[in-house]
C-alpha cells in the first residue's frame, strides 16, 4: 500500500461520518417537520431548513418522500431494538418475570417518547414497505423474547403448555394497548400503567 491511499483513509473515514450525522439531522428534522405539518402538508424544503442543509443536499441523501420516510421507519426500528437491548442487559440471569416487565416497559417507553411520529405512519395506507417494517420488527421482538420464555418454562416459571402462543399473545396484547393510548381516550391510564396492567395479565395466565 502507498503513502497516498494510506494519507486517504482517515479522509475516507470523515467523510463518511459527516455524511452519516448529515443524514441523522435530516431524519431527526423530518420527524419534527412533520409532526409539526402532518406528513402530506410538509415539504421538503421545510424539512431541509430544519436540518440546516440545502434542498439539494436532502435530495442527495434521500430521493424523495417515500426514501425518507423509510429511512425514519428504519431508524426508529433500530431505536426501539437498541433500547431492548440496553434494558434486557440490565436484568440478565433474572427470573422471567423481571426480564418480561424490562421488555414491556422499554417497548411503552419507546412508543410513549415518539408518540406523535407514530400516529402519523399510522395515518398511511397499508403498503409493501409498512407491511415489511411491521414483519421486521415482530420478528426482531419475537427473537428476544423466546429466549425469556424458554429460560423461564425451563426454571419452572413459567407453565410449557400454551409455550407457542406466547410471543403472539404478549405482542398482541402490547399492540392493543399501545392502539388505545392513541386514541387519546382521556379516561386510560398512562403508558407505564398500560405496561404494568399488560404484563400482569399475561403473567397471569403463563406463570405456574
Amino acid at each position: 500500500m502507498n503513502r497516498d491511499s494510506k494519507s486517504e483513509a482517515p479522509v475516507k473515514k470523515l467523510r463518511s461520518r459527516l455524511k452519516e450525522a448529515t443524514a441523522d439531522a435530516i431524519l431527526a428534522a423530518a420527524a419534527t417537520v412533520f409532526a409539526r405539518e402532518g406528513l402530506h402538508a410538509a415539504k421538503m424544503e421545510s424539512i431541509a431548513e430544519q436540518a440546516g442543509v440545502s434542498v439539494g443536499t436532502l435530495y442527495n441523501h434521500f430521493t424523495d418522500r417515500a426514501a425518507l420516510l423509510e429511512a425514519l421507519r428504519a431508524k426508529r426500528r433500530e431505536a426501539l431494538l437498541e433500547r431492548l437491548d440496553a434494558s434486557l442487559a440490565q436484568v440478565e440471569g433474572q427470573p422471567a418475570r423481571v426480564q418480561l416487565r424490562a421488555f414491556v416497559v422499554a417497548v411503552f417507553a419507546h412508543v410513549s417518547e415518539h408518540d406523535v411520529f407514530v400516529r402519523l405512519l399510522m395515518q398511511l395506507p397499508e403498503d409493501a414497505a409498512r407491511t415489511q417494517n411491521k414483519s421486521r420488527v415482530l420478528a426482531e421482538l419475537n427473537r428476544r423474547l423466546e429466549p425469556i420464555l424458554d429460560r423461564g418454562i425451563k426454571a419452572g416459571e413459567l407453565r410449557a403448555e400454551g409455550r407457542a402462543f406466547y410471543p403472539a399473545l404478549l405482542v398482541g396484547m402490547v399492540r392493543g394497548a399501545l392502539d388505545r393510548l392513541r386514541e387519546g381516550d382521556r379516561a386510560s391510564p398512562a403508558a407505564a400503567a398500560w405496561a404494568e396492567e399488560v404484563l400482569r395479565v399475561f403473567l397471569k395466565g403463563i406463570e405456574v
